[in-house]
């Protein structure tokens, strides 16, 4: 039986998991890059979070995971991606991103992520048929 993946709106109450799982995943990756600072971290978390553009992933009724999109005029951009660590390498971005892309391609939107480039989800987002459009020396600017 195939497991059953949920995007579903993001409420008020996610704010805090989605700020644990972001500081988790995300500090080994950025402190190989520049200083950490988590107070810094937690303040740029707080003004970037959308709670309007946030959907949580779940499966099997677990939270394992959340993403930000932005939709614009001329572009879609995915803001935020992560899957905890106990769940990444077991397909749910993979299945999470590929069924997204399917909708947002129809849309003739550009879309468009950025990326740490020491992050490993880089080669999710190039299994993905995203490509570097730019580099600011820390990340990538992607399309897809």
């Amino acid at each position: 039986m195939a497991r059953q993946i949920i995007l579903r709106q993001a409420e008020a109450e996610h704010y805090d998991f989605a700020l644990r799982l972001y500081l988790l995943t995300m500090q080994p990756y950025v402190q190989e890059l520049v200083t950490w600072d988590e107070q810094e971290q937690r303040a740029t978390f707080a003004a970037q979070w959308k709670l309007d553009e946030v959907s949580i992933i779940s499966v099997e009724g677990n939270d394992v995971g959340w993403l930000q999109v932005a939709e614009l005029p001329a572009e879609i951009r995915l803001q935020k991606f992560y899957v905890s660590p106990q769940y990444q390498g077991s397909g749910i971005g993979s299945e999470v991103l590929g069924n997204l892309l399917v909708a947002w391609r129809s849309t003739d939107k550009k879309i468009v992520l950025r990326v740490l480039k020491n992050n490993p989800a880089r080669r999710l987002y190039e299994r993905l048929g995203f490509a570097a459009i730019a580099d600011n020396g820390i990340t990538f600017r992607m399309r897809g």
